[in-house]
């Protein structure tokens, strides 16, 4: 609860408008904390009148508060009113990519080619997968994001009520991860999508299939949930991990990421 922030508008005689967000530490890549603009609505009578922009200075009022640097969100380049509001409050375009795949079961292995290793065990990650997490988080960006991956384990296996995040073994060690969440109306969303935050692979396992076999169950245990795309979004610079999630399937989504820096007091 401390990192949800939840604002209402409100006139003498009913409530109109409002704005959903959380305080995020790291999702995708980022580097320190930012805060993420969920959801934003004003009733039509009210529109034109400020109240989105009011609602928006209360939650820079509260992020700044926090010493929470920027807002983030996300919203599709073809609905102009609600780009036409962000461009006034201030966003830009962010340097990320949002890159999205639809979920339908992955095909069977070719049992003509021959295998040259085993496949890894994938399994949902647990609460005793942290200290594995961190490690391998440590290797790939050189900083040590304990207090981040903590709060997302506990976001993911605590928050959620649909478990989706996963860990890859090898020989009875954590050499992999990926944490996603189901999203049931975020940014805009009218279809049951899940977003993948965090994926991290032990440098020494690298171009063994380990990704792969992590992305492939989770395709296929969102496809048994019933959720029609996965999304995720990805630094416009990390060409090796683009490269691996478009040969994966992901093409370039309709939204666009958009962020603002929170002005200084």
């Amino acid at each position: 609860p401390t990192r949800h922030l939840q604002l209402a508008a409100m006139s003498p005689s009913k409530m109109v408008g409002f704005m959903l967000g959380r305080i995020a530490l790291g999702e995708y890549g980022r580097v320190g904390s930012a805060g993420v603009l969920e959801a934003v609505g004003v009733d039509p009578e009210s529109q034109g009148t400020g109240v989105g922009r009011r609602m928006m200075l209360a939650l820079e009022e509260r992020l700044r508060a926090r010493e929470v640097g920027a807002v983030v969100t996300q919203a599709d380049w073809r609905n102009h009113a609600m780009l036409r509001f962000f461009d006034g409050a201030g966003f830009k375009l962010a340097p990320r990519q949002i890159l999205v795949r639809d979920v339908h079961r992955m095909p069977l292995p070719n049992t003509d080619e021959e295998v040259e290793r085993m496949p890894p065990l994938v399994r949902h990650l647990s609460g005793g997968d942290l200290e594995a997490v961190t490690r391998i988080d440590r290797q790939l960006t050189g900083q040590d994001r304990n207090e981040y991956l903590h709060a997302k384990l506990d976001e993911v296996l605590e928050e959620s009520a649909i478990a989706v995040s996963l860990v890859a073994e090898d020989d009875g060690f954590v050499v992999a991860f990926a944490m996603a969440r189901v999203d049931l109306g975020d940014f805009g969303h009218v279809q049951t999508s899940a977003s993948m935050d965090t994926i991290g692979v032990n440098p020494g396992f690298s171009h063994k299939g380990i990704a792969r076999a992590l992305l492939t169950q989770m395709i296929d245990n969102l496809s048994a949930l019933h959720v029609e795309t996965l999304e995720t979004e990805v630094s416009r610079s990390s060409f090796e991990l683009l490269r691996f999630l478009y040969q994966f399937g992901f093409s370039p989504s309709q939204r666009l990421s958009l962020e603002r820096r929170v002005a200084p007091p």
